[in-house]
């Protein structure tokens, strides 16, 4: 997003900055690859995704290891190859209407869970709230709300499930005092939604911990984001901790570079760009007793031991990649501008930053990871701003980081889970109505 003022922990804004800015969204800097603003036009429920019905070719893998860690070097698939795994042509359950009752007027649902017996949760977070739907999209019940009271949310973030059919709800509270941190909370709600604890979610030393990966024993992935300059470019840095139930010793995974931003002065006002375009960023997920937590610089994906943080696995895929062109950083800036709705003096004010803005090194590898329960490592393409990808396009790996092929996904759906036959996700068409959807995955051949 973009904003002027003072700055102050990464990610998020403060009460002193100036708000006629903030609606330009997380995406700016766009280039949030150009695949979430285009497929979203093509959504609304009526996506088809159907994979093709031959086969990829075998594609080459190399396989070696180098001083305990494993190394898995694999091609790319050819690019009209798809693994003839078949997506439905319309979703099973959807959830959300343009007018109806609350429970169905999704507003930021930001995230969502499918529970062992089909239900459905979902964290509406526009409204701070966590709503409960049966296997056929009916609404059962609604949890928290705003408010500051037990169970209740200033600021919902997430949730994921928690040992015992549980769910584990967090949001961020108020900045720490020294102003370098944001402090988590989580709430842990049972399987009739009553609220059975809260806590803090943060490192031994203190530090709040952002959520990232929350896994089915109840351990919690946590990461703390800092950097930032006064002036000009610079790169976040986050650091990572596993949390152990049952005042387990916390487990250190080391610090990785993250998202890119810059701020300047123009026409006597501040632009503080926090995720500038085309950046890159850090991507993570539990997949096959380890950790992955990858920055998208490059197509190289590494795995860390959960017990020790050491790493373990490093699975590449060929991948030619370039830097954006100054023309496309001018559009992505000013496409951000435009469709957040700015008037017409606030985007002639910062026009010259255009010009001036820097450039990354390189576009995205890949824009996210996602695991699912048969040991498969879903990786989806970054779609640059030259290429016409209609629908999203995912390399899958095996359980060995073996790359089997390509498969595309339903255009519009931003996928939050992945089942043994099921895709869950968010599609939000081009009125802006968001939709909770499910869709049927049949692995043909395996």
């Amino acid at each position: 997003m973009y904003y002027t003022g003072s700055r102050k922990t990464p990610d998020r804004t403060g009460p002193g900055v100036f708000t006629w800015l903030l609606a330009v969204g997380v995406c700016v800097a766009a280039g949030c690859d150009d695949e979430a603003g285009a497929a979203a036009e093509e959504a609304g429920g009526t996506a088809v995704a159907v994979a093709a019905d031959r086969p990829a070719q075998p594609l080459v893998t190399d396989i070696r290891d180098s001083a305990g860690i494993r190394i898995v070097e694999n091609a790319r698939p050819a690019d009209d190859s798809r693994l003839p795994w078949r997506i439905g042509t319309g979703p099973s359950v959807s959830i959300g209407e343009v007018d109806g009752d609350e429970p169905y007027v999704l507003h930021q649902s930001n995230n969502a869970a499918m529970l062992p017996d089909g239900r459905v949760v979902v964290a509406n977070t526009g409204t701070n709230e966590i709503r409960l739907y049966d296997a056929e999209g009916v609404h059962q019940t609604t949890w928290g709300g705003t408010g500051r009271g037990p169970g209740e949310f200033q600021s919902l973030a997430g949730i994921a499930r928690w040992p015992g059919d549980s769910i584990l709800a967090w949001e961020a509270m108020q900045r720490s005092s020294s102003g370098s941190a944001d402090l988590w909370r989580g709430a842990v709600f049972d399987a009739v939604g009553d609220l059975g604890r809260s806590f803090r979610i943060e490192s031994d030393d203190g530090n709040g911990l952002e959520p990232r990966v929350v896994l089915a024993g109840g351990e919690i992935l946590g990461r703390m984001t800092t950097g930032g300059a006064d002036d000009g470019y610079w790169r976040y840095e986050a650091t990572y901790s596993l949390l152990a139930r049952e005042d387990a010793a916390e487990v250190s995974f080391g610090t990785h570079p993250a998202h890119e931003g810059f701020s300047g002065v123009y026409n006597g006002v501040v632009l503080f760009v926090p995720h500038m375009a085309f950046s890159r960023g850090l991507e993570e997920a539990a997949w096959e007793g380890m950790l992955v937590i990858a920055p998208n610089d490059r197509y190289e994906l590494r795995a860390y031991g959960m017990s020790d943080g050491a790493l373990a696995k490093i699975v590449r895929r060929e991948h030619s990649n370039r830097a954006p062109t100054r023309d496309e950083v001018v559009e992505a800036m000013h496409r951000a501008f435009t469709d957040g709705d700015q008037p017409e003096e606030v985007i002639e004010m910062f026009r010259p930053a255009y010009d001036e803005a820097p450039i990354v090194e390189g576009l995205p590898a890949f824009r996210s990871v996602l695991a699912d329960p048969l040991g498969h490592l879903w990786v989806q393409e970054y779609t640059p701003p030259d290429v016409d990808r209609p629908a999203p396009l995912w390399t899958v790996f095996d359980p060995d980081g073996r790359a089997l092929g390509f498969v595309e996904t339903p255009a519009g759906l931003s996928v939050f889970e992945i089942g043994a036959d099921y895709l869950l996700g968010r599609a939000t068409d081009e009125m802006g109505i968001e939709r909770i959807q499910v869709w049927a995955l049949e692995r043909a051949g395996g």
